[in-house]
C-alpha cells in the first residue's frame, strides 16, 4: 500500500513543523498519517495546527501503549498531562489576549481527533475540559477571563449540568454554592469547574435563572468514582462536590447563549473575533464527535493490523485475511464511513464559525434552528463511526472481542458515546420543532 504525504510550503518567517512519516510498513498505519490535512487560510492558525497535529502523532504510540492503564486509573497519566502542558494543548481555544493560541473550532476538532487516534478516553478528557475555554472566552466578562486564564496561564475546566442537592446563597459580592455534579469530564487535572445551578429571579415572583458558575480548584472536591461504566473508562469523568464555595458575581453567566445568539458577545467584542460569538449547542457535541472520529481511525488501524497478520480461517495455504475481498470490503467501508464523519465534522465546525460571524455582523442571528441542526450533525458523525467500528468488530474474529483487545475497547468506547442521555433521538424532536418555527 502506497502512502503519500504532503509537505506544506515553509513560511518566510517561521519553519513549518515537520510532517512525521511511518518508520516502517507495519500494518495499522493506513490512511492519512495525520487525520486531516490542514486547510486553514490564516497562516498563524495553520502553523499552530500543524505543530499540534505533529505533536499528537508523536505521542500516539505512548497513548496506545497506555490505554489499559488509562482505563484502570480512570484518567491519562501525569506524563501525558505534562506533554499537553508543554506543547500548548490546553490553550487551543484560549484567547491570544490571555496567552492562548485562539485556534478556532475547526482546528480544535482536528487536534482532538488526532489525539483520539491514540487514545479515545484521553481525547474525551482533554476535549470536554479544554472546550470550555471557548465558553469562558465568549460569554463571561473581561475581569473573569483575565483572572481565570491568568491564574495558571491555561484553564482545564470540566462542566456539568447533572447537579444534585444544589443550593445557592446570596453573599456580599457573589454567591455561596453547594452541590454534587456528575460526569465532570476532565476533573482529575482541572484548574476550575463550571457548575450549572439556579439563582433567584431578578424581581420577586420571577422564575429562577439557570446560570454557569466558575469555581476555583481549591473550592471543590473531585471524587474517586469514575471508571465503572462499559467504556470511556479513562475519560476522567469524575463527580465533583462543593460546599459553600464562594463565586464572585463576575464569574457567573446567565445561560442565555445555549441555542440562540444575535449580535456581539462580551468575548467577540473583547477579542475582535466572532468565533467567541457562537452558541453552545452549535459547538458542544462536536467535542464528542471529534473524539469519535479519532476513535474511528484508531479502530481502522487496528483492523488493518488484524487482517494483515492473521491467516484466512478456512484456506490453509498461508493466505492472510487481507488478501481477500471479504475483509478488504469491510476495511474499505469502514474507511469511507470514518472519512465521511471527519469531513462532516470539519465542514460543520466551519459553518459554526460562519454563523457566528454573520451574527456579529448583524446579517442574521445564529438561531436555534441552526444550532440544533449543527448539534444533530455531530450526532450523525458519531453514528457513522459506530457503524464503522461495529462492522469491523463483527468481521475481526472472536479473539478480538476479548477483554484487553484494542478493538473491543474501541467498540466499548463508541458504544458509551451513544448511550448518554443527551443523545440523537432525544434532541431530534427539538431540532424538528426549531426548524418548523424558523
Amino acid at each position: 500500500m502506497s502512502r503519500a504525504f504532503v509537505q506544506t510550503k515553509q513560511s518566510e518567517t517561521e519553519a513549518t513543523p515537520s510532517i512525521a512519516t511511518p518508520g516502517s510498513a507495519e500494518p495499522g498505519l493506513a490512511g492519512p498519517f495525520s487525520i486531516q490535512v490542514p486547510t486553514e487560510k490564516d497562516p498563524r492558525v495553520r502553523f499552530e495546527l500543524e505543530r499540534l497535529l505533529s505533536r499528537a502523532r508523536e505521542i500516539r504510540p505512548r497513548l496506545r501503549a497506555a490505554q489499559a492503564q488509562t482505563e484502570t486509573d480512570g484518567k491519562y497519566g501525569t506524563d501525558i498531562h505534562e506533554f499537553f502542558l508543554e506543547h500548548g494543548f490546553y490553550r487551543m481555544l484560549q484567547p491570544q489576549l490571555f496567552g492562548g493560541l485562539e485556534l478556532g473550532v475547526s482546528a480544535f476538532y482536528q487536534v482532538i481527533a488526532e489525539v483520539g487516534r491514540g487514545c479515545p478516553s484521553t481525547a474525551w478528557c482533554l476535549s470536554l475540559s479544554v472546550g470550555h475555554s471557548l465558553t469562558l472566552g465568549s460569554y463571561f466578562d473581561e475581569r473573569a477571563q483575565r483572572e481565570i486564564f491568568g491564574e495558571n496561564g491555561y484553564m482545564i475546566c470540566p462542566a456539568s449540568g447533572n447537579g444534585r442537592d444544589m443550593s445557592v446563597e446570596r453573599v456580599d459580592g457573589g454567591w455561596h454554592v453547594s452541590g454534587f455534579w456528575r460526569y465532570c469530564s476532565g476533573a482529575p487535572y482541572s484548574t476550575h469547574f463550571m457548575a450549572t445551578t439556579y439563582i433567584p429571579g431578578e424581581r420577586a415572583g420571577d422564575p429562577e435563572r439557570r446560570v454557569w458558575m466558575i469555581l476555583r480548584r481549591s473550592d471543590y472536591e473531585v471524587l474517586d468514582d469514575w471508571g465503572r461504566v462499559i467504556g470511556m473508562r479513562g475519560s476522567g469523568s469524575n463527580s465533583i462536590t462543593a460546599t459553600k464555595a464562594f463565586v464572585p458575581d463576575y464569574c457567573v453567566s446567565e445561560e442565555k447563549w445555549t441555542a440562540s445568539m444575535s449580535g456581539p458577545t462580551p468575548g467577540s467584542r473583547l477579542h475582535d473575533n466572532p468565533v467567541y460569538a457562537g452558541t453552545f449547542f452549535g459547538f458542544a457535541e462536536g467535542e464528542v464527535a471529534s473524539t469519535s472520529v479519532g476513535l474511528g481511525y484508531a479502530a481502522i488501524d487496528e483492523f488493518e493490523k488484524i487482517i494483515m497478520k492473521t491467516r484466512h480461517p478456512w484456506i490453509k495455504d498461508g493466505s492472510i485475511r487481507g488478501d481477500y475481498e471479504e475483509w478488504q470490503r469491510v476495511l474499505g467501508m469502514a474507511i469511507s464511513y470514518v472519512d465521511g464523519a471527519q469531513s462532516i465534522l470539519v465542514n460543520s465546525s466551519r459553518l459554526f464559525e460562519e454563523y457566528a460571524a454573520r451574527s456579529v455582523e448583524g446579517i442574521e442571528p445564529f438561531d436555534e434552528s441552526r444550532s440544533l441542526r449543527l448539534n444533530g450533525v455531530y450526532f450523525v458523525v458519531e453514528e457513522l463511526v459506530y457503524k464503522a467500528v461495529e462492522l469491523m468488530l463483527r468481521n475481526a474474529g472472536s479473539q478480538n472481542t476479548a477483554d484487553g483487545a484494542p478493538l473491543q475497547r474501541y467498540f466499548r468506547d463508541i458504544l458509551t458515546t451513544r448511550t448518554r442521555t443527551d443523545q440523537f433521538e432525544m434532541f431530534s424532536v427539538n431540532t424538528a420543532t426549531a426548524h418548523l418555527k424558523a
